[in-house]
């Protein structure tokens, strides 16, 4: 690989995607943004390039934590304003589930499920964005997430495991795995009770690197 962003494959130089392929690309000069996203985020200026921030990775831990715990409510507030306004998904039932996890520790799990639903259903078990650090189960985004995904017919069962920082913080490794994974293993022996036949792990940025961690840790069980 070259500094100037190309790949050598064959042969042949092909340009790499966003910033790899073009360290000044911001999201509105970024051709694969759909346009009606980049004007939603513009709303909050996070169409150009951020300020640097005042950390590193060569920051002492507290500072941080401390940068972290300051940034969260943007996040969430910006969440709030762009979920504002939708029309409220009907006919789901929503519950909550307090269990023991591996540490000894109290994890919540948001059941979410079609009302009336019959029969044996297929689960997603969903864990929550935020770099593992920030962000809740119960934050905006991931109730409408777990809302459409019961309104189409699902059981979604959403874990809210211990942050590295931020207001659900502070957990060093392996707290938010631990967690995980002690919801996913209620979740599978509370099938019958759920009502489900398969579950699915899914999970976006920080959720999705759990839910890989997952997935291999489940592997060596």
């Amino acid at each position: 690989m070259t500094v100037s962003g190309e790949s050598d494959l064959g042969g042949e130089q092909l340009l790499l995607p966003g910033k790899l392929g073009d360290p000044t690309r911001v999201l509105k000069t970024d051709r694969r943004a759909d346009p009606r996203m980049v004007a939603a985020m513009a709303e909050l200026g996070f169409d150009v390039a951020p300020e640097p921030m005042p950390v590193t990775a060569e920051s002492p831990i507290e500072e941080i934590r401390e940068f972290i715990a300051m940034m969260e409510p943007g996040y969430q507030d910006a969440f709030e304003m762009w979920f504002a306004g939708l029309p409220p998904i009907e006919n789901v039932e929503r519950r909550t589930e307090v269990i023991t996890g591996l540490d000894g520790n109290d994890i919540k799990l948001y059941i979410h499920s079609p009302r009336n639903a019959s029969g044996s259903l297929s689960c997603v078990y969903h864990v929550h964005g935020g770099g593992m650090v920030i962000m809740s189960a119960a934050d905006t985004p991931y109730v409408r997430w777990r809302d459409e995904l019961a309104a189409m017919g699902m059981v979604v069962v959403g874990v809210e495991f211990r942050n590295g920082a931020g207001k659900l913080g502070n957990h060093p490794f392996p707290a938010g795995l631990n967690d995980c994974m002690s919801g996913l293993q209620w979740t599978f022996d509370n099938k019958t009770e759920l009502g489900i036949s398969r579950i699915v792990v899914s999970g976006e940025s920080g959720g999705g690197n759990l839910s890989l961690a997952m997935s291999l840790k489940a592997q060596k069980r």
